[in-house]
Formats: structure tokens, sequence, C-alpha cells
């Protein structure tokens, strides 16, 4: 993965200019670009060596580039934003089967779940997010998300559990921040930084799934 980091951050940063651009065209296939460049990288690795857990990552990397073409359309088109969530709610099943193949799910991943839904629902509050257009999916997905989060914390003391743990605790993150920019306050740096987080997010978990099986 350290051969692919420089040009990874490379198309990042031409990704981010073209959002803050506002070139729609340009930054979607950027965006995919990335994401699919990291599901390229876990494809190379299973190739290399058969794992289920790569095979599940795969698919779920796969699920998230489709999430991000219809994410685009986050203020453009309801419908195709919804179908967005979805993908990435599936994504996150695949995130979250890939973990427990490497550990099984322990009472300390139900605590970090409840504090990070604790704080997703304070976000909403004090925002007050009017999230009933994309419901009751971005709800299940909120869910989803976070429990990948606690899953791939609980990892950190395992083989690559370190690159697991904070990337999935980014990819949260980075939909909180996406929640803020979207239903409180449309700030163009609070998009750069959900993007940050988000890609940030999507490196360490590609990294840390080949980190763990070899």
């Amino acid at each position: 993965m350290q051969f692919v980091l420089i040009p990874f951050a490379l198309c990042f940063l031409l990704y981010i200019r073209q959002e803050n651009q506002y070139r729609f065209r340009a930054a979607t296939a950027l965006k995919i670009t990335l994401t699919m460049t990291l599901t390229l990288c876990l494809a190379v690795a299973l190739a290399r060596r058969f794992s289920p857990v790569l095979l599940t990552a795969a698919v779920g990397m796969l699920l998230c580039a489709g999430g991000d073409f219809y994410l685009q359309y986050i203020r453009r088109d309801v419908r195709k934003f919804t179908k967005g969530i979805v993908l990435f709610g599936l994504g996150q099943l695949c995130n979250i089967a890939a973990q427990l193949q490497l550990a099984a799910f322990h009472w300390s991943a139900a605590a970090a779940l409840a504090g990070l839904l604790t704080l997703a629902i304070a976000l909403k509050g004090i925002g007050q997010w009017n999230t009933s257009a994309n419901d009751p999916w971005l709800t299940i997905y909120t869910v989803l998300v976070a429990t990948t989060a606690s899953t791939a914390i609980v990892l950190t003391g395992t083989t690559g559990g370190i690159l697991l743990g904070a990337g999935g605790l980014l990819f949260f993150l980075s939909d909180m921040v996406l929640g803020i920019w979207n239903y409180q306050k449309p700030h163009i740096l609070l998009a750069d930084l959900n993007w940050l987080l988000y890609f940030a997010g999507q490196f360490m978990l590609c990294a840390g799934y080949i980190a763990a099986v070899q």
C-alpha cells in the first residue's frame, strides 16, 4: 500500500480541487477513481493470497464506489442520494463481516458502539437535522457505520488493527461531518474535511485488511 499512497494522495488533492471549483462530472469521476483504486488494491492482494477477509472487504469497497457515485447527488436528487446510503450500508455490512472474521465481537465493541451512537444522536439533536427525506435508511446506515467503527476499534491490538481502528473511526467521523454540512452548515471547508476523513479512513481500512492477512 505504501506504493499507492503518493499517487492516491495526489489524485485526492486533484479531486478536492474539482469539488471546490464545483466541477461535478470531473469530481465524480475522480471520486470513483479513488475508491476503485482501493478496490483494485484489495483485489490484487486477494489474487496473491486468497482470504475470505479480503474478499469480503473488496466487495464492500466496490459497494462504496457505487455509493460514492450516488452520494454526489446529495443535494441534487433525493432518490439517488438514498440509493447511495443503501449501497454504503451494504458496504458497512461487508466491513463488519470482514472484521468479525478477524476477531469475535467483544463487550468493549458494544461500549464503543453506544458511545458513537450517543455522539450521532447528540449532533443530530443539537443541529436539528431534518433527515426525514432519507429515513429510515439513514438511521439504519448510521447504526451500521458506528458498528463498523466500534468493531474496528477493538481490533487495535491485532495485526493491522491500528490501521483498521483508525480507519473505521475516521469513516464514522466523516459521516458526522457530512451530516453537519448537509443539514446544518453548508460550508465548503466542512465538505473538504468530510472528504479528507472519508478517504483517509478508506485507505487505512484497505491497508489494515491487507496487513491483517499477510
